[in-house]
């Protein structure tokens, strides 16, 4: 499974976006700050990484660390995965990402059902 996730990080990274849109079921949820987005297509989800890369050139910045945190046991063929991501540049303040994929497993890989921008699981010290 963490070859999976790492896969999808990697493609975004080297922006072969159009191999990433293979990953995720549609219509695709995604759960942000601002509140659920739902991108109906694959069409829309390519605009939506291609506005994320935009952004990221724009400031110039690159993806530092990808880390899967917490890597859920599957329920009935589903199951979350919590990805921390950091992408920093000289000069400018670093962006930090807590990322959720709710995916379930599929032939011949898993699949993405919805992806939301929040903070990685509590771990009990």
């Amino acid at each position: 499974m963490s070859e999976f996730i790492e896969r999808h990080g990697r493609l975004f990274r080297e922006g072969r976006i159009e191999e990433m849109l293979d990953d995720c079921e549609y219509p695709l949820p995604v759960q942000g700050m601002d509140g659920i987005r739902v991108l109906a297509t694959r069409e829309n989800y390519r605009d939506w990484l291609l506005g994320w890369q935009a952004d990221l050139g724009t400031r110039r910045l690159r993806e530092d660390v990808m880390r899967i945190h917490t890597l859920e046991l599957p329920r009935k063929g589903r199951f979350r995965v919590w990805i921390e991501r950091s992408f920093g540049c000289e000069g400018h303040e670093r962006v930090d990402l807590s990322i959720i994929y709710y995916c379930r497993f599929d032939t011949p890989r898993p699949v993405i059902e919805m992806i939301e921008f929040g903070a990685p699981p509590r771990t009990d010290d």
